[in-house]
């Protein structure tokens, strides 16, 4: 316990001293280093990721804070974010005048649950509805859990557990709730085929 306890102290010195290192030259650093402050966690790793390099780790975030003006269909988005090595989701869901970001993992429940990754508080949506998922060979998919009421990729409805790789600017429904699903980060993004199955 007092190990894991020094090992997480070691990493905050390293996120805060990283962090103090950072210097914002562009209005793009400033608004990534607000973004970074306020989720110390997903900080740790992204600079673990791209090193203390402010514009690279803004290249990162400025998708994230500008996603909700890239909705054209719906008020509602998923942001999937990938370095290569940590992946995350950033959304407005459920209430479109804030951004929620996900912890870092491969895979996020999406329901009606407190529980899930994002909750989403509509009774025509099941407890347990879809999960998002991240292979980072392939990139991004979403696969229906068996709701009662379905989950669609551009109008297309998903057979429960099939996965769906999902393309920057795909319509994902979640029975009536419409979503826009974008993909940013580093490297080369794997776009999926339109049909695509696993």
């Amino acid at each position: 316990m007092t190990q894991a306890l020094t090992v997480t102290a070691k990493k905050l010195f390293f996120l805060d001293r990283n962090m103090l290192n950072l210097k914002p030259s562009s209005d793009s650093d400033r608004r990534a280093l607000m973004f970074l402050e306020k989720n110390p966690s997903l900080s740790q790793c992204l600079i673990e990721d791209c090193g203390p390099n402010l514009t690279q780790v803004a290249t990162i975030i400025e998708p994230v804070l500008n996603a909700s003006s890239r909705c054209e269909i719906s008020s509602f988005y998923i942001q999937a974010v990938t370095t290569g090595r940590t992946a995350f989701l950033t959304t407005n869901l459920p209430d479109d005048r804030a951004t929620h970001v996900t912890s870092v993992g491969t895979s996020w429940l999406i329901g009606r649950a407190r529980t899930c990754a994002i909750a989403i508080q509509n009774s025509s949506i099941s407890r347990c509805h879809a999960v998002i998922g991240h292979a980072p060979d392939r990139g991004f998919y979403i696969m229906d859990v068996g709701s009662s009421n379905g989950t669609f990729v551009n109008c297309r409805r998903l057979v429960a557990l099939e996965q769906r790789f999902l393309n920057d600017g795909d319509l994902v429904e979640l029975s009536h709730t419409r979503i826009e699903f974008f993909i940013s980060g580093l490297g080369k993004l794997h776009p999926a085929c339109q049909d695509t199955q696993v």
